[in-house]
């Protein structure tokens, strides 16, 4: 389909190297995130006295893994003239990003003053990477949840004075779940903007069985899917949906086959846990195949026609994952579109409509 618009719902953009000195504010300089080499000779995050992710142990990060297959090298993502170069050989007209290294750590860091300062900062370094080409480059907030209230104002600045189009949150921050009722000005305040919440989360921080694995194959494959299982349980069943109707929140970066799965167990269990759910009103399936909830596909996933079948074919939407490690860069967006088992009607659901829709662009 050559007049196909395409919009990728999840890429990727590298904070790590951007100028914090000059980015933070004068009190938090001395704490700003800095890479150094650890113990394997790989580049790690130091942060808070700590690396992120971990070079051994349990919980190992990603970063150190050793690749048998990664994406073409590119600099697009901390150069923005690149990335639309890059943007431009897929066929990609409108990217919406998400961080990285630092984006990932930030729920979890114990100097709540700290997180928000950060967040401010990264917002602004965002925020100059998109408006090398607004139309086309859209920014997603990151706000330091450990602090709700200075997130509420955090995120009103990014979408009023930024222009992002989305808020970034783990499934968890600060030992507190999604559903924890000091999330609840938060969402508030998403849905006023009228932004989706997105629940993105990563490997090499703290994760639903990180700590039992010291494998980067076991921790990769377990963590993404598992947190957004937890995630979208959270929020359904913690009733976020009923209390927000006109939120939408969009779960990122683990692919769209755990979903159905997850809906017939959560289905089970309302059956007969019914009422230890009670700000719900419905079977969790029905909140998660509404209007409110998207799911991002793998450009690579074999269960995308039953997943679109069981789920809904207007609540998945596109991402490249540019450029992690799994990401198909270059070969994403042909990955989908030369698929023979998907209707002209679908691509243009999967690749454009649902996420313009999820993200008002």
């Amino acid at each position: 389909m050559d007049n196909l618009r395409i919009i990728d719902a999840d890429g990727h953009v590298q904070e790590r190297d951007a100028d914090w000195q000059e980015l933070l504010d004068p009190p938090y300089r001395k704490h700003a995130p800095k890479m150094v080499t650890g113990p394997d000779g790989k580049e790690q995050l130091l942060l808070e006295g700590k690396i992120w992710a971990k070079p051994s142990g349990t919980g190992l990060g990603i970063g150190t893994a050793p690749y048998s297959r990664r994406p073409q090298k590119t600099t697009g993502m901390f150069d923005p003239v690149q990335r639309l170069k890059d943007m431009d050989l897929e066929g990609i007209e409108t990217a919406v990003n998400f961080g990285t290294t630092v984006f990932l750590t930030l729920p979890f860091l114990e100097d709540h003053d700290l997180a928000c300062a950060i967040a401010h900062a990264y917002n602004t370094w965002l925020d100059g990477y998109c408006k090398t080409k607004p139309q086309r480059l859209k920014g997603v907030a990151l706000v330091a949840m450990q602090e709700p209230k200075e997130a509420v104002k955090e995120l009103e600045r990014c979408v009023k004075e930024l222009g992002f189009v989305a808020v970034a949150t783990s499934a968890h921050s600060a030992g507190r779940n999604l559903d924890h009722p000091d999330f609840y000005p938060f969402y508030a305040k998403a849905q006023e903007l009228a932004v989706p919440v997105c629940v993105h989360v990563g490997s090499g921080r703290p994760a639903a069985a990180a700590d039992r694995f010291n494998n980067a194959f076991f921790v990769h494959a377990t963590t993404h899917a598992f947190e957004q299982m937890i995630g979208v349980m959270c929020i359904v069943g913690g009733g976020i949906l009923e209390l927000y109707p006109k939120l939408k929140v969009a779960f990122l970066e683990a692919g769209a086959g755990w979903v159905p799965y997850w809906m017939e167990r959560l289905d089970e269990h309302y059956e007969y846990l019914q009422p230890t759910v009670p700000l719900i009103k419905k079977p969790p399936s029905e909140y998660m195949r509404s209007e409110q909830v998207y799911y991002s596909f793998e450009p690579d996933e074999h269960t995308l026609n039953f997943v679109m079948d069981y789920v809904g074919e207007d609540r998945l939407v596109f991402a490249s994952d540019y450029n992690h490690g799994d990401s198909k860069f270059p070969h994403t967006v042909e990955s989908v579109t030369e698929r023979k088992n998907l209707s002209a009607s679908q691509l243009r659901k999967l690749m454009c409509d649902n996420a313009a829709r999820l993200y008002n662009i």
